[in-house]
């Protein structure tokens, strides 16, 4: 089993399993097919009237809702390495970016319930800028509560850690 918060050479970093990537992105695939048989199940006339219209709901609903995740989790299984950021003693890289935590006022965890289009959105880490900017890492559903609190701890710790070597 994969840690979460792993050591490198030259830096430690926040990683996410692959397998949680797989099986979730394989149940929203399964749950996307499920709205292709219903959307076919009209096409096709086997439904009634009344049945149309909730399969049609039902149908375009749950597309709405789970096909972003299912591409969310796609990619994040194809993505090489299994990364969600990584640091060393100059700075955090998410990503392209990398931010120096020189800059990095505070670090928190942010859950925010739905997106403006009821979509689900993951929780994140917010890297609090001295320049009263924020810098959002979705985690995007990858990581467990337990695991998220632990790299909060480790990213505050270190924050803390390099705000007192300077």
């Amino acid at each position: 089993m994969q840690q979460p918060v792993t050591s490198e050479h030259n830096g430690q970093q926040i990683r996410y399993r692959r397998s949680t990537a797989l099986w979730k992105g394989s149940l929203c695939f399964l749950f996307l097919l499920l709205c292709v048989i219903l959307l076919w199940i009209i096409v096709d006339g086997q439904a009634e009237r009344l049945e149309t219209i909730y399969y049609s709901i039902a149908a375009v609903l749950g597309m709405w809702l789970i096909g972003p995740l299912f591409f969310m989790f796609l990619s994040r299984l194809t993505r090489n390495p299994a990364v969600l950021l990584s640091w060393d003693d100059e700075s955090i890289r998410t990503g392209k970016r990398k931010i120096p935590w020189s800059r990095i006022r505070k670090v928190e965890l942010a859950s925010p319930a739905r997106s403006k289009w009821l979509l689900s959105a993951s929780p994140m880490f917010v890297l609090y800028l001295k320049d009263g900017t924020r810098s959002h890492v979705q985690t995007d559903h990858l990581l467990s509560k337990k695991e998220l609190n632990q790299a909060l701890a480790l990213l505050q710790r270190t924050l803390q850690e390099q705000q007192q070597d300077r």
